[in-house]
C-alpha cells in the first residue's frame, strides 16, 4: 500500500512541476503600448487637435470642421497596439476620422477617412470642410517648435501664413 501512495505522490509532484513549468512563459510581463497626451483647442476659425506621446511622436490636426471634435485612444497588455482616434463632425459637414496605431510612440500607422497617410510625409494635417467632401493637406514640419500646453500651442498655429491660407481665413488682423 505505502508503494501504491509513493508511486501516487510521485505522479501528483510531477503533473504539478509540468503543469508549473508550462504556466511560466503565459507568465511574462506584458507591458502596455505607449499612449498620447491629448490637446483640444480652439481658435478663430480653426480647431486643433495636438498628440503627442513622450517616446516622440507628435502629430497636428487643423481644421474648420464644424461640430464635434473628439480624440480619445486605448491600449492594453492585451494587444500591443495602442490605438489613438481624431474625429470631426460627420459625413453631411465634411468631417472626418482619423485612427493613429502605434506599438512603439515613435512611428504609427495613419489612416484617414479609410485612406493611408505616410506620416514620414508630414505629421501635421490641415482640413478643410468643403460640403460634404473634405480637402486634406499633409505638410511636414517641425511639431516640436510648438508649445505643448493648451495655452501655448494656439498662438503659433494661428499665426502660420500656410494654415490660415489652406483654411482661407486671409491674413492675421494685426
Amino acid at each position: 500500500m505505502s508503494t501504491f501512495k509513493n508511486q501516487l505522490r510521485g505522479c501528483v509532484l510531477a503533473s504539478s512541476v509540468l503543469a508549473f513549468a508550462i504556466s511560466i512563459p503565459g507568465c511574462g510581463t506584458k507591458t502596455t503600448p505607449p499612449g498620447a497626451d491629448i490637446i483640444r483647442q480652439t481658435a478663430p476659425g480653426m480647431n486643433i487637435t495636438f498628440l503627442r506621446w513622450k517616446q516622440g511622436l507628435t502629430v497636428l490636426f487643423v481644421d474648420d470642421v464644424e461640430g464635434g471634435h473628439n480624440a480619445g485612444g486605448t491600449g492594453s497588455t492585451e494587444n500591443p497596439v495602442y490605438t489613438a482616434t481624431v474625429a470631426a463632425g460627420s459625413p453631411e459637414t465634411g468631417g472626418y476620422k482619423c485612427v493613429l496605431e502605434t506599438k512603439d510612440g515613435k512611428t504609427a500607422i495613419c489612416r484617414i477617412n479609410g485612406k493611408g497617410y505616410d506620416l514620414s510625409n508630414g505629421t501635421l494635417f490641415v482640413i478643410k470642410a468643403k460640403g460634404e467632401e473634405i480637402e486634406l493637406h499633409q505638410l511636414k514640419r517641425d511639431l516640436t517648435t510648438i508649445p505643448f500646453d493648451v495655452k501655448k500651442c494656439k498662438e503659433p498655429i494661428q499665426k502660420d501664413a500656410e494654415i490660415r491660407e489652406l483654411l482661407e481665413l486671409g491674413e492675421l488682423p494685426k
